[in-house]
């Protein structure tokens, strides 16, 4: 089997059943397939995907679990990852979700895509060639809220199932956020700062969704491009040495930066 076949034959073989090919190709090119598998979701993938020329040269096909009848809604984020795969040369991250700030789904919540692993294991994800070797990967789009996806950046993907009760609970895109907004920061996370602050005190603290980002705002351009220069340090360790940083590190929503001008506790948020 040579590679141009193994993404097609694995598309065709995968979840043990036959596809349905919808009329309406992706760019006029990408195939679009719809498999029923009897123990599992409605699954819409890409055929074709993995001809398109990546700076990395990894090879992709994509797939979007949905409950039946939406399979056109699986059908628009394909498009939009494919559009981006074209125009920027790259393969979707796994685990990282891309974030519009408004639903791209009509009527809908859901404006985030995440790449995570699939329910059927490598051997669904991993494309191989006839000698075994991987060649590719099957690459699973996750239709999330916007709170799910902060809720992801913030604790992963196995911590949004966990919380949303299963992987099935995240399927259907007319729900309601299947978490809550999560808030605050793990004690154990990690948080990036410059040297000064053994001198001076933070006045520019962000959570990025998954650590902390520090400055006291003394740091020149050049001083921040020398690595010597920052270090790291847990969430717990930066509250203790500046204990009024605890407010906002207790209430803080990924892409809020919170400004401090003294050490009342005060701050002021300037939101991404």
């Amino acid at each position: 089997m040579t590679e141009d076949r193994a993404f097609p034959e694995h598309i065709f073989d995968s979840l043990g059943v036959d596809p349905t090919m919808l009329d309406d190709r992706i760019g006029g090119m990408i195939g679009v397939a719809v498999k029923r598998p009897a123990d599992g979701p409605v699954t819409v993938m890409t055929l074709g995907a993995s001809r398109l020329p990546t700076d990395s040269g990894e090879s992709v096909e994509l797939a979007v679990e949905v409950v039946e009848g939406q399979e056109g809604a699986a059908r628009i984020a394909l498009g939009i990852v494919c559009d981006d795969m074209a125009s920027n040369r790259r393969v979707p991250p796994v685990g990282s979700p891309w974030r519009n700030d408004a639903p791209f789904l009509k009527g809908t919540g859901i404006s985030a895509i995440m790449v995570t692993p699939s329910r059927w294991g490598a051997s669904f994800d991993e494309v191989r060639s006839a000698d075994g070797t991987v060649i590719g990967h099957v690459r699973t789009l996750r239709l999330l809220t916007d709170v799910e996806a902060t809720f992801a950046s913030a604790k992963g993907w196995e911590a949004l199932v966990a919380a949303a009760g299963s992987v099935d609970a995240l399927l259907d895109v007319t729900r309601a956020d299947a978490v809550a907004d999560p808030v605050g920061v793990a004690g154990n996370a990690p948080v990036f700062l410059s040297k000064l602050h053994a001198e001076h005190p933070p006045r520019w603290v962000t959570y990025t969704g998954r650590d902390l980002q520090s400055v006291t705002g003394l740091e020149s351009d050049e001083y921040m491009n020398d690595s010597a220069n920052h270090e790291v340090w847990s969430v717990d360790s930066f509250v203790a040495r500046f204990p009024w940083v605890a407010g906002f590190v207790r209430e803080a929503r990924p892409g809020q930066t919170a400004l401090f001008t003294d050490g009342s506790g005060a701050y002021v948020l300037e939101d991404d």
